[in-house]
């Protein structure tokens, strides 16, 4: 992308930073939780990026739908 708009990924590592304070004050149990879900949402970042949806939005929809594909489908754990 442009040098004045950043590219998806450096928009979800922008979102993940400002994460960081939240995650200080976190119970450690929680924050691996958090940890997962960002890992599985930023695996997507190209779908996020073709959509051309707002990053925060498309993080959040992401990490909801391997929730429910970890939920509904036993065997299947958030990478």
């Amino acid at each position: 992308m442009g040098r004045s708009t950043p590219s998806t990924r450096q928009a979800i590592d922008s979102l993940i930073s400002r994460m960081e304070e939240m995650k200080k004050v976190m119970r450690a149990g929680d924050r691996e939780i958090l940890e997962e879900l960002i890992r599985s949402g930023k695996m997507h970042a190209a779908e996020i990026s073709y959509a051309g949806i707002d990053v925060d939005f498309g993080l959040l929809l992401y990490m909801l739908i391997e929730v429910v594909k970890r939920t509904s489908m036993p065997g299947d754990r958030i990478r």
